[in-house]
């Protein structure tokens, strides 16, 4: 145990991680990290309602180059107006991997695969989602087998409407290695809750103001070495945005983060307890989207988030002690879409370029983009 565990503990959202009807991870990544303050569906997974606003569409997240185990493919398909059935393979899941590979080793749960359903009711959309994970290993050693497992289910549930969201999910990992009679456990529950609310101000302005809260505890008991951890975690986030359509072709948010806390607990019994809490006070986060031509568009996003850093560290029966960082950190992204019919590319554009240009230029060898996203919407008249 050290102290990155408390870093990467988890019990957290399934899928960091981690954004219009033809928003993606990377559009919103390159306008500055804006994807809960605008309408995107790469949020579906914290607002299940909002599903229904995303009917027959193809979607892959290619989140570094030349990565199958970082890429993302979704699909969305709406045999009526009222429903949306749909599956992503291969989404990424934010546990503690370093507890993992201390329990299991030899086993991997960082992805999932998810399945979801958006339908109507009276005055509201609603959505529900369920993800999977799953991996198992058995060594026979000769006269004993040593088993590992590790499973992952979570739950979410959404309503929507025209001026909110609200979403909740449920997360249930555990892990565990056998050997005869000993036995190395981990396992846990996480619950989320987030809401966002829409107010249309003006015809080109429209405010947000959106509410994050998770929980979550979790423990991992080996009575063969008499150690017994329980961990913690408690996630709130408080922010508004003004989403501003300054044109008709270019639109600006401004969004900042106004509370974020984020705690994360490690209590060794009969040993040391280690807290690690990080405090947002706040966060300005910028977007900027403007359609050059028909066919592309071009985005710019910059980010300044401002932070205290807490670690507290009490032994059994001695002296709490604790050290407080402070930080500013500040960034700037880029970003493109191209258009092709019914395709849409989304890019992180490499920046570097600029300054070094192409390589038959100056003989760097850098990537045009930083990561790419599709979408891919199909002609189907019985869709939204």
């Amino acid at each position: 145990m050290n102290k990155r565990q408390i870093r990467f503990l988890a019990i957290l959202i399934c899928g960091l991680a981690v954004m219009s009807l033809t928003a993606t991870e990377t559009r919103v990544s390159s306008m500055g990290g804006i994807g809960f303050y605008i309408r995107d569906n790469s949020n579906i997974f914290y607002f299940p309602g909002t599903v229904l606003q995303y009917q027959n569409q193809a979607v892959a997240e290619l989140r570094a180059k030349n990565n199958d185990n970082l890429y993302t493919v979704g699909v969305h398909l709406a045999p009526s107006q009222g429903s949306t059935y749909g599956v992503y393979l291969n989404r990424p899941l934010s546990l503690p991997q370093d507890i993992l590979e201390a329990v299991v080793p030899d086993l991997q749960l960082d992805r999932c695969t998810t399945l979801f359903y958006g339908g109507q009711s009276s005055g509201y959309d609603y959505g529900v989602m369920l993800s999977v994970a799953t991996d198992k290993d058995e060594e026979d050693s000769g006269e004993e087998t040593v088993t590992q497992t590790a499973k992952y289910i979570g739950l979410n549930a959404g309503v929507s409407a025209d001026d909110y969201d609200l979403g909740l999910q449920i997360d249930l990992p555990n892990a565990k290695w056998e050997f005869a009679d000993d036995e190395d456990k981990w396992h846990g529950i996480g619950i989320g809750l987030n809401g966002r609310y829409f107010s249309q101000r003006s015809d080109n302005m429209e405010a947000v103001l959106l509410a994050v809260l998770y929980y979550g505890s979790a423990n991992r008991k080996w009575e063969e070495e008499d150690l017994d951890v329980d961990y913690g975690k408690l996630r709130l986030g408080l922010g508004g945005a003004i989403n501003y359509r300054i044109d008709q072709n270019n639109m600006l948010v401004l969004a900042v983060e106004a509370f974020g806390y984020d705690k994360d607990n490690m209590n060794v019994k009969d040993g040391t307890e280690t807290t690690y809490t990080v405090t947002t006070l706040p966060g300005i986060f910028v977007g900027v989207e403007a359609q050059v031509k028909s066919w592309l568009l071009g985005r710019l996003g910059a980010r300044q988030v401002y932070q205290s850093v807490s670690e507290k560290t009490k032994p059994d029966g001695g002296d709490e002690s604790e050290e407080v960082t402070y930080s500013s950190s500040f960034g700037v992204s880029f970003g493109l879409g191209i258009v092709f019919g019914n395709l849409q590319l989304d890019a992180l554009f490499n920046e570097g370029l600029l300054f070094d240009g192409p390589n038959f230029i100056s003989g760097h060898d850098n990537a045009l983009a930083n990561r790419i996203s599709l979408t891919y919407h199909f002609n189907n008249p019985g869709g939204k």
